[in-house]
């Protein structure tokens, strides 16, 4: 009983709940790396239920007997191998014209960009900035250096070409384990999805549970504004923003296009994704101010679309989250759970909200709000 008194504390529970978020940020921070694949995967299936279930509700042909969950997520895998498969045959031949379209210019202009790089070294010969560009260039000869200097620069490169080779190796076999686990998480969690949930909800304390369904409620209609919503928005930007870069005529368009329109599932990061490559690469075939504009203009109109008319109209006002507030969220996730961070910030701010919402709500209904 006295037990149960210390638990009804307002103030302890407090207390319990932030050493629980406490403890839920150490762990995500030392698990961020496996924690990447295991929230892609919960957010893919969270996504993709809604499919599974329709599929699986129907019936088959000539028959009372509804398709089975575990063959409606194969026709939805197989589906969306297709659709993969076709997009890459589609982008793949475009992508390697694109690249090799970049690598002519390139190499036409470099004799010019070489020569204004020799007057500058030539021009600030014994500044740091000419030092590097000589250094970056191979500009010194052998006979600038001594035997002394030679020997460890070649040690230094040895060391260099297997450490790269060790890394390249770890690191190709983490991301292969990474796809991995992403695979078949998610394919575990489409299958067993709703008894997941319906375990989770036995867990509940009876007396709570109503009020907990209801949170959770609030909760999960924000996440699904969010995440169905934002995927529609990404779709519509990525269209927009390929006509437009098509017609400008920026190479590697389409790739481009849908850089800053994905992108745009982390708020402001998008506009980056999109931005900041189609200027460089449109410097490089083209090299005059009025195509940067155009550029520009391309991102300016799809971001002020975006921010009036389409997430308004799509997504709607039910996440609520003052773009302050995101912001915020994206800078403290991102500095504490890295790349994790910036996939959750959204998520967690429209979590915290209506955790923060209940809370005041709960204040005002105390007799500490009320009394006089």
């Amino acid at each position: 009983m006295e037990k149960q008194k210390i638990l009804e504390n307002t103030w302890i529970r407090a207390l319990l709940w932030f050493c629980a978020i406490a403890a839920f940020l150490v762990v995500c921070y030392y698990l961020k790396g496996i924690l990447i694949s295991l929230f892609l995967a919960f957010t893919v299936a969270y996504i993709v239920d809604p499919l599974v279930d329709l599929i699986s509700k129907r019936r088959f042909l000539f028959s009372k007997h509804n398709v089975p969950r575990s063959l409606a997520i194969a026709i939805l895998l197989v589906g969306m191998i297709l659709l993969s498969g076709g997009i890459a045959a589609y982008t793949i031949p475009k992508t390697v014209n694109g690249v090799q379209r970049v690598g002519v210019v390139l190499k036409k202009q470099y004799p010019k960009y070489q020569e204004k790089v020799e007057r500058i070294i030539e021009n600030y010969k014994d500044t740091e900035i000419a030092a590097f560009l000589k250094a970056q260039l191979s500009m010194q000869t052998d006979s600038e250096k001594g035997p002394q200097e030679k020997r460890p620069k070649v040690l230094k490169y040895v060391f260099a070409i297997i450490k790269n080779i060790f890394h390249s190796t770890f690191g190709l076999v983490g991301i292969v384990m990474n796809i991995v686990v992403f695979g078949v998480v998610t394919i575990y969690l489409l299958k067993d999805f709703d008894v997941i949930i319906m375990k989770c909800k036995g867990l509940l304390p009876v007396s709570k549970k109503e009020k907990i369904y209801e949170t959770f409620g609030k909760i999960n209609e924000n996440l699904q504004a969010f995440l169905r919503g934002q995927i529609t928005v990404c779709i519509i930007l990525s269209i927009l923003y390929g006509i437009g870069l098509t017609v400008i005529g920026v190479p590697l368009s389409y790739l481009i296009a849908i850089m800053g329109g994905f992108g745009n599932v982390i708020p402001y990061i998008g506009i980056m994704l999109g931005l900041i490559p189609a200027l460089i690469l449109t410097f490089i075939q083209y090299q005059d101010i009025t195509h940067l504009l155009l550029v520009g203009m391309v991102f300016g109109i799809g971001q002020f679309f975006e921010g009036t008319i389409i997430t308004p109209k799509i997504v709607g006002t039910k996440l609520g989250l003052h773009p302050v507030a995101i912001i915020l969220s994206i800078l403290i996730c991102s500095q504490i759970l890295g790349f994790l961070g910036l996939l959750l910030a959204v998520p967690i701010a429209a979590v915290t909200k209506v955790l923060i919402d209940e809370g005041l709500l709960k204040y005002k209904n105390t007799n500490f709000f009320k009394s006089n």
